[in-house]
């Protein structure tokens, strides 16, 4: 078995094939012929005997598979080996355990390999990376000789880049296939080594591609396979820029691919990936979550998030706290260094398992991570954090101590939130609930993956109601309010929302103020953590005004109960009772008001009788209201009373009443909230009458369009909260296609003044301090006020992208010119990353400098001062570096070494015999 490349020796690149033909000495710079003729042969014998092995270990795990899923004829037609795949690549499949392919990997693969472009949406872990990287590999089959890279993943995130890497490099096994990583924070001289030995796929995410595109140069057109993975983020407006000019450089015939657990019906937003006739591919759109997940919303103050996510620890998922078992292990393994190599022979995945109640903790800003971190550290839990702005090296490091189960608790912002595979993933918490439906979706999706159950908890504050609602809506499913009666898979099939135990939390509450008020850290990143969530909530989208309408009705109701998480606890019906007296005070109306109180029977003044008049109008209304309904009901269905009458052309004095009484509408018990449809859309909304589009003044039931020119938009099984959730989503704006669409106007008389043709231009805006309309696209680059160049696709880019660090590694590693797309590899060069490939791109071979330095004197105001001393003198006896023979400065003096030495000593005894300056 292979063992994976290690972190600290390539970080950026993935030779499959050094690890598994060293006999056959690819790259080496000190075998001679008759050495490679041997190691050639030695390998062609070993690939011969294990042809065999790997045919019957292929068909005993396809026979195992089949007789699993059908155990009376054995047989599969959606087997892996019925796709037409090569060996290596159906032994590396079966060695990762997939034994049958998902549906999203049955419906795209055969696509996939007939070269045709792929839009492809399936939930989160159901196998789309596997999806595009089999054919992928299938395709390239082999390292070629020809310069150029073949196919390019773009990633939106540094996880996703790393995960998909892995999963190319366990399915690229048994081939030549040359891959490289090029994400931010890495060395730019190690990606310039990386990209010069001739890779064949490439792993970038959109920024750093674009940078090492315009420094280095670089020629794309023998891609041939293009991946969008995460589509619908890439193509936000964050990524504009970059994926203009990356997708400008790419040749018109290559294959594109869009990936993503999200994504619209409508592929207007991608139109820009170039897609020719492309196959949508929408697998469970309809469940659009793990079918194993169990979800639950708890709503609190935003005063008790802290106290609330100890109590979802301790009392619910019941963490542990101290060291983990893993850390335990390891303590072991290093007090006994016999255990650790009977360690080092088990199998590597092993490292690769977190713990049992390992939970990843969503917050909202990197101010929120770095608080709650440090808070959970203080109570003793083994925790992790990761964002976007952290060192990649400690990014990777924090990810991996989680993995392997060294912490517990990873917190993150939305940068874990999509593509993050950790195996057995338990919880997942949001701390912060998300501001779109689809990003929770991605978050959950982190837990319950490949067929297994996970639980999701989400804290919900006043304000994040809105967005609960929004989110029940695009899920479909039945919103719960405190205590029901129990039903079969409820927390999988509803939105459950209701309170904590609050004894419970409130005592979790106390344990985090203790804390605050001791530690003056801690309270200080948590007042910083308190400004960031400001300026969060400012720029977030806003919910859907009928959801904050719902919202303010279920609050005002007082609906909200004890969650059904908490229905067999001990302590349940006393809460449940201090509930209901809490809804019957907060629902208490008194008989008379302020002005009225003492009033009656005694002297009236005006402010009394304005009230008492105010009154009867609304209890005269509530009972013509009460009459009409048990008449026949409303004739405009859901519509309001006070808004049917404005329609119908209602009495003033009656119309401005009801907007002064401002009354709260509730929704009648039991309304149908499914999407009306296109019969139910034409009779309440009526087309114009033709006598009204012939010039005839409309009056006031004839709607404002008119048939002949007005040209509307609406797509065939349209679902408004289903196409805002799945919508690519810019900046603070929850604008989508279909929403542009009927804002779209068409300006035929142009008879606007100057200033105001200006201000309609889209690519504009107002600069408060130049005082003019400036253009966008200096806002979208994120370089405003910095120097730009022109790139292929003549949109303007930073100047720091070609900053001449590349023609610097040039000279210093001595290669005269990069060669070009479509030319073939020079013998015997060596093309392996790293910043110190020395001549490989020019056709040299790369040397391993052999030069041994000496350590620098001593120096005596050091600490480490006797140390240094030591080491000086080790290497005087060795006779290393300078000390050396013939090397080093020989103790005899020679005869140039004379004459200066006199030299300097007339100089000392003319100057000491000069006379004094100073007067006598």
């Amino acid at each position: 078995m292979v063992r994976a490349a290690s972190p600290s020796l390539s970080e950026n690149e993935f030779d499959i094939s050094k690890s598994l033909f060293q006999d056959g000495g690819f790259g080496s710079d000190a075998d001679s012929t008759a050495e490679e003729n041997t190691g050639q042969a030695k390998s062609k014998i070993a690939v011969e005997a294990e042809s065999e092995e790997d045919e019957a270990f292929i068909a005993a795990t396809q026979a195992a598979a089949n007789r699993k899923n059908d155990p009376k004829t054995g047989k599969n037609t959606g087997a892996f080996q019925s796709m037409g795949l090569n060996t290596h690549l159906l032994k590396a499949i079966a060695r990762k355990g997939f034994t049958v392919p998902t549906p999203i990997q049955r419906k795209t693969i055969p696509l996939i390999m007939d070269r045709q472009d792929v839009v492809g949406m399936a939930r989160t872990g159901s196998g789309k990376t596997a999806a595009f990287v089999i054919p992928m590999i299938e395709r390239l089959k082999s390292h070629s000789a020809k310069v150029g890279a073949r196919a390019v993943v773009l990633s939106p995130s540094r996880e996703l880049a790393l995960q998909t890497l892995k999963v190319i490099k366990e399915l690229g096994k048994g081939t030549d296939l040359r891959t490289t990583l090029l994400v931010g924070g890495d060395s730019l001289e190690e990606q310039f080594g990386s990209m010069a030995s001739n890779p064949d796929i490439i792993i970038a995410t959109p920024g750093r591609f674009q940078h090492l595109k315009v420094e280095m140069g670089l020629e794309l057109s023998s891609v041939r396979y293009v991946v969008f993975d995460e589509a619908d983020r890439l193509f936000e407006m964050g990524f504009a820029a970059q994926l203009t000019e990356i997708v400008h450089s790419l040749p018109a015939s290559r294959q594109t691919l869009l990936f993503s657990a999200t994504l619209p019906k409508s592929l207007v937003e991608f139109a820009r990936a170039g897609l020719q006739d492309p196959k949508l591919v929408r697998l469970d759109a309809e469940s659009k979550i793990s079918p194993g997940l169990e979800s639950v919303f708890l709503t609190v103050k935003r005063a008790e998030k802290e106290g609330a996510l100890l109590h979802i620890l301790q009392d619910i998922i019941q963490m542990p706290t101290g060291a983990t078992e893993a850390v335990v292990k390891a303590r072991e393994r290093e007090a006994n260094p016999s255990k650790k190599r009977k360690r080092s022979a088990e199998d590597q995945n092993a490292r690769d398992t977190p713990s049992l109640r390992s939970t990843v903790v969503f917050a909202a800003t990197k101010h929120h991570v770095e608080y709650l971190a440090a808070l959970l550290k203080a109570h003793n839990y083994a925790t992790s954090y990761v964002y976007g702005s952290l060192d990649q090296t400690a990014r990777k490091m924090q990810v991996q101590d989680f993995r392997s189960g060294l912490t517990n608790i990873l917190v993150v912002t939305d940068v874990a939130a999509r593509g993050l595979d950790i195996p057995i993933l338990a919880n997942v918490i949001n701390y912060d609930f998300p501001a779109q439906p689809k990003i929770f979706v991605h978050r959950v999706g982190r837990t319950a993956r490949a067929g297994k159950a996970g639980w999701a908890y989400s804290l919900a504050t006043g304000q994040d109601m809105p967005y609960v609602l929004d989110l029940q809506l695009f899920l479909s499913r039945k919103l719960v309010l405190g205590q029901v009666e129990r039903e079969i898979d409820l927390f999988k099939n509803a939105v459950v929302v209701g309170a904590p135990v609050r004894d419970r939390l409130e005592r979790c509450c106390e344990e985090a103020g203790k804390l605050l008020d001791e530690d003056g850290d801690l309270a200080a990143m948590r007042d910083v953590s308190v400004k960031g969530e400001k300026q969060y909530l400012r720029t977030r989208n806003a919910a859907s005004s009928e959801s904050v309408k719902r919202a303010k009705q279920i609050v005002g109701q007082g609906a909200m109960g004890t969650n059904m998480l908490f229905q067999d606890v001990g302590d349940n019906r006393l809460e449940q009772q201090r509930l209901d007296m809490l809804a019957k005070v907060s629902g208490f109306r008194p008989q008379e008001t302020v002005f009225e109180i003492g009033r009656r029977g005694g002297t009236n003044t005006e402010t009394a009788d304005l009230i008492r008049r105010q009154r009867g109008r609304i209890e005269n209304r509530e009972r013509k209201n009460a009459a009409r309904i048990a008449a026949g009901g409303q004739q405009m269905g859901d519509v309001p009373q006070s808004s049917a009458a404005s329609f119908h052309g209602a009495p003033e004095d009656q119309a401005s009443a009801e907007s002064e009484d401002e009354l709260e509408l509730t929704q009648p018990a039991g309304a149908n909230m499914d999407e009306a449809s296109d019969s139910e859309l034409e009779l309440t909304f009526s087309a114009p009458t033709e006598s009204a589009s012939n010039g005839r003044k409309k009056s006031s039931g004839d709607s404002w369009q008119d048939s002949e020119h007005f040209m509307s938009y609406t797509p065939t099984g349209f679902n408004a909260a289903e196409d805002r959730g799945y919508g690519v989503h810019s900046g603070g704006t929850s604008s989508h296609f279909v929403n542009a669409a009927k804002d779209a106007t068409m300006d035929l008389a142009q008879d606007e003044s100057s200033a105001f043709k200006e201000a309609s231009k889209p690519g504009m805006r107002w600069d408060k301090k130049k005082k003019d309309y400036v253009r966008r696209e200096n806002d979208e680059d994120g370089s405003k006020g910095q120097k730009f160049i022109r790139g292929e696709s003549g949109q303007k880019i930073p100047a720091s992208f070609r900053s001449g660090r590349f023609d610097a590694w040039r000279k210093a590693n001595k290669v005269e010119r990069m060669p070009r797309v479509g030319e073939l590899e020079r013998s015997g060069a060596h093309y392996a990353g790293g910043g110190g490939a020395s001549g490989a791109a020019a056709g040299g071979k790369r040397f391993k400098h052999k030069q041994e330095r000496a350590p620098k004197e001593a120096d005596k105001y050091r600490d480490d001062y006797q140390e240094r001393k030591a080491k000086v003198a080790a290497a005087k006896e060795k006779r290393v570096g300078r000390f050396a023979d013939g090397k080093g400065k020989s103790e005899l003096r020679g005869v140039d070494d004379v004459r200066k030495v006199r030299n300097m000593q007339e100089k000392r005894r003319d100057k000491n015999a000069r006379p004094s300056r100073k007067r006598t």
